[in-house]
């Protein structure tokens, strides 16, 4: 029998990171040596233990063999952090982008969600909240508060984590009530664009076994951009927030062995839309726009939680995590883009809504040495609903109503999810340096719509998946502080259907010509290879953590258009190979001085023939045989067209993976002056994204994203002795406009808009601690 073995770019990839992690961890000699001498030098200076649960168990960070994140809350508070798409440019392989303004789009190591338009695919990147799966991305525009620290684990998470972790996950680790202890914080914040941002949290002791903690936010600012078209109204601000969130938890601990925590959160949005502007406007100033309709967002998230705990002996724990979920959104917006009368194309509705109840049961060892192991189980039931109204000029409509409304889409479809997994997990210390860990998961999907389009019903449709993924690695301590370890591992997301129909806008026998994408598309599945060290030097002063990686993609979810008018929706790429490597490191040079870094390499292309095409292709497509043609109707319904777009399908064999910036890097160093009566601490910081592709198609013009580099500082004064602290921030202090992100509409207008990220912000802030 013969072995398989890695050849080609597979194995230059391992190699070079072999090199790597070879070179880091041949510095302990060295390192040992001069350990002595470097501690007389620093002082009392040395990094604290991180502590994670990454795969939900807590365990340090250098002792967990993934490549993986911690943000610590000073961090989060020195950045501003407030939601999740702070945190673009910062972490290594991650990106977060924006869909239509609203829906926040996370990809890792070019594994993400492209099929965001289509509300029943499931996303590339778990997000979780306290343990609680986030059921619905559009939740993820929520502002985090009272916030320990954030974990971003990267490559697939099959195990543990399940279905939409083929990218990673990000946990959101929030405090809990202590106790005994009654203590609290207050801060306010002002800075320009009348920034005001007021938070707090209290901790309430309730008797011996009780304790609440409560915390809330308000935060709103003016616009960062605005529209100098819309009626009567001389500069609409776009971009402004007004938003409110709270947190409740209340901690029973009655025993030793018995804990339940109950957690309840709400969060409230309700202001004008994101500043997206078409790349052809070119009104002056790069976040004003010539738009004549008011954009509008507004968003409601809940949770209720009930985590359980019961140890059942010294050795084994059973834990229960039940939540509910709650999530609404309505938006509007100009989705031509532009104040043409003739061409007004108004989104004048696209409202979410979402209720889901998941159920996680996990038993777990604990206190044990040469074995751990985890095994579970995992349910998710959610019912939504999508509805979309997009008006337009009678003459670009796709439906004109009897009273002359012209209608470009409308759905009202409802969808059901429904998941069940069980997993188990054990790690063998097979010695003291050598442990291995071994997973298994099984799971299930089923997902059911019934789409109403046009306002026309379509059949009901109903499809399901399953899959087996699992993780297998190694990892081996030179020393104590020295790991080196290599993971194979496999991610899978589940089925779904397409809701866009050409059979609801003329019900029957609407096209003789071929129909490419299907109306229920398959599972996505992915294969990981990781390499990778983990290293503390000269008495935990340094930390260095690398990594490799190498990926074989299989079914990439995308969303694609059709030749058939209104049959576009979710289609699959059958192979993809992404590849590239990461670095993380932390040096603390003194008690005073500190230095963090980030970086990241990676590339990914389809590696399989495919045709397919893009809606805004399609649209000129369709539009120059129209014209050709001389038809003074509209252009939907001519064989010919439809075949002229047929022969306008394109190969993405060879194309890059979307929103995967080829190199990412961030530097901070923080200085700390220990004055006689206070500490005065001094943060600065870079973070330079590169650019990438925004689709698959991968047109120069309408899908570059370019790179950026922005910078960040700090200055915090803390008296001692005293409950109070003043700080002072500058955010993209060069007032970069960097784009974040493009979106080309795929069903309706067709147009392709960028947004930006934020610009220069300046602001000062009060806190104290009681």
């Amino acid at each position: 029998m013969q072995s398989k073995i890695l050849t080609g770019r597979p194995a230059r990839l391992a190699m070079a990171t072999s090199l790597l992690a070879i070179a880091a961890t041949a510095m302990p000699a060295f390192a040992a040596e001069a350990e002595a001498d470097a501690a007389d030098a620093a002082g009392s200076a040395q990094l604290g233990d991180i502590i994670v649960t990454g795969e939900k168990r807590d365990t340090r960070l250098q002792d967990i063999p993934i490549a993986i994140t911690a943000i610590d809350s000073s961090v989060l508070r020195q950045r501003n952090t407030t939601r999740i798409d702070d945190l673009d440019g910062y972490v290594p392989g991650l990106s977060i982008a924006r869909n239509q303004g609203a829906e926040r789009v996370v990809t890792i190591r070019g594994i993400g969600y492209e099929t965001s338009s289509n509300p029943n695919s499931q996303p590339g990147v778990a997000f979780h909240i306290n343990g609680v799966y986030v059921a619905h991305t559009m939740s993820l525009g929520q502002d985090l508060i009272d916030v320990d620290r954030i974990e971003i684990l990267r490559g697939p998470q099959g195990t543990v984590f399940g279905e939409t972790s083929t990218g990673g996950a990000i946990n959101v680790i929030t405090r809990k009530p202590v106790i005994g202890d009654s203590s609290g914080n207050a801060s306010a914040s002002y800075g320009n664009y009348n920034y005001v941002k007021v938070d707090g949290a209290v901790n309430v002791p309730l008797g011996p076994t009780l304790a609440a903690r409560f915390a809330g936010q308000y935060l709103r600012h003016d616009g960062y951009g605005y529209s100098v078209s819309v009626p009567n109204i001389d500069k609409y601000d776009l971009e402004d927030e007004d938003n409110l969130a709270g947190r409740a938890s209340l901690l029973w601990q009655p025993t030793s062995t018995f804990s339940a925590l109950l957690e309840g959160s709400a969060f409230h949005a309700k202001h004008a839309g994101a500043v997206q502007k078409l790349i052809t406007d070119t009104t002056p100033g790069k976040r004003h726009v010539d738009q004549d309709f008011p954009a509008m967002y507004e968003l409601d998230t809940r949770m209720i939680s009930l985590t359980l705990a019961q140890e059942l002996s010294d050795t084994m724990v059973l834990k229960s995590v039940s939540a509910y979920q709650y999530m609404n959104k309505n938006q509007q917006s100009e989705s031509d883009r532009t104040s043409n009368p003739d061409i007004f194309d108004h989104l004048v509705r696209w409202h979410d809504k979402s209720k889901t109840f998941t159920e996680e049961l996990t038993l777990s060892s604990q206190n044990t040495s040469s074995l751990e192991w985890t095994v579970g189980g995992f349910y998710l039931r959610q019912r939504a609903l999508q509805d979309i109204l997009e008006l337009s000029a009678p003459g670009i409509a796709a439906v004109v109503l009897p009273d002359g409304t012209g209608v470009k889409f409308q759905t009202d479809s409802p969808y059901q999810h429904t998941s069940w997994a069980a997993y188990g997990q054990v790690i063998f210390h097979a010695t003291d340096a050598l442990a291995i860990t071994a997973g298994l998961r099984y799971s299930w999907d089923k997902v059911s719509a019934q789409p109403y389009q046009f306002f026309n019903v379509v059949p009901p449709r109903s499809t399901t998946s399953d899959a087996v993924t699992g993780k297998l690695s190694a990892e081996y301590k030179l020393t104590p502080s020295n790991s080196v370890y290599v993971t194979g591992s496999t991610g899978y997301k589940p089925t779904g259907v397409s809701f866009v129909s050409a059979e609801a806008f003329v019900p029957g026998s609407f096209s003789s010509g071929p129909q490419y994408v299907p109306q229920s598309f398959k599972k996505e599945t992915v294969k990981a290879l990781e390499i990778g060290s983990k290293n503390e030097f000269f008495d935990k002063r340094v930390r260095l953590n690398v990594a490799g990686y190498y990926y074989w993609y299989k079914n990439f979810q995308f969303t694609a258009e059709d030749p058939v008018p209104f049959a576009g929706g979710t289609d699959n790429i059958p192979k993809a190979e992404v590849w590239g490597a990461e670095a993380e490191g932390s040096f603390a040079v003194s008690p005073s001085l500190r230095f963090d870094g980030t970086f990241s390499w990676g590339k990914g292309k389809f590696t399989s023939d495919f045709l397919t095409i893009d809606a805004q292709t399609a649209a000129q497509v369709r539009a120059s045989t129209f014209a050709a043609l001389g038809y003074p109707a509209s252009y939907y319904y001519d064989a010919r067209i439809e075949q002229a777009v047929d022969d306008a399908r394109e190969n993405v064999n060879g194309k890059r993976l979307p929103k995967m910036p080829t190199t990412q890097a961030s530097l901070a160093a923080t200085y700390t002056a220990f004055l006689p009566d206070a500490e005065l601490a001094v943060r600065g910081e870079v973070a330079y994204r590169g650019s990438y592709n925004y689709r698959v198609f991968a047109d120069s013009f309408l899908d570059k994203v370019p790179e950026y580099t922005i910078f960040n500082a700090s200055i915090s004064y803390t008296p001692e002795d005293k409950p109070w602290r003043l700080a002072l921030r500058a955010q993209n202090i060069t007032n970069k406009a960097g784009i974040a992100s493009r979106f080309s509409d795929p069903y309706g207008s067709g147009t392709t808009s960028v947004e930006y990220i934020p610009p220069r912000q300046v602001m000062g802030s009060l806190s104290v601690d009681f």
